[in-house]
């Protein structure tokens, strides 16, 4: 018996290794909510603010910071771990910041609620904060296409 399970293990590692090639990486992927948190987190420390939007470009993020009056935009790593800062020549939009205003929920927060309620997966496009009838809601885009609304006052599911 010991003969024929030899080949049918070895049928069993080709179609892996077969399937496994075809398969996307995760590096193709967005990147993940983990990594959006760690971005923002880590924007939020070098800038000396609160972040109200995110975007990733040319495979790093772009993390959009409220300090004062001031809108910062901060530049990290893909992996969240270094940020380049430089300041906005605008300062912070009157709508950001009556909505930062209206929002005890951060983004940070918004993105982990979202990335453990969105079924489609967790990797990121982006997020941001909007006003809707006077209410701060965070919009956080994901890769499926679908995004997840996050209620600013409660962190609850819009």
């Amino acid at each position: 018996m010991a003969p024929t399970r030899i080949p049918a293990v070895a049928l069993l590692a080709v179609a892996t290794l077969a399937l496994g090639a075809c398969a996307p990486s995760a590096d193709s992927a967005g990147p993940t909510a983990r990594e959006a948190v760690r971005a923002i987190t880590t924007a939020e420390s070098a800038a000396g603010g609160r972040a109200f939007e995110l975007d990733t470009e040319d495979g790093e993020w772009e993390v959009h910071v409220a300090v004062g009056d001031r809108e910062v935009d901060v530049r990290v790593s893909a992996d969240g771990s270094t940020a380049t800062v430089s300041e906005d020549d605008d300062g912070l939009d009157v709508d950001d910041r009556e909505a930062l205003q209206a929002a005890t929920t951060t983004l940070a927060d918004a993105v982990r609620i979202a990335g453990a309620q969105n079924r489609g997966g967790d990797r990121i496009d982006g997020a941001s904060l909007e006003r809707e009838d006077g209410v701060a809601v965070w919009e956080i885009e994901f890769d499926d296409g679908s995004p997840v609304r996050v209620s600013g006052a409660d962190g609850a599911i819009r």
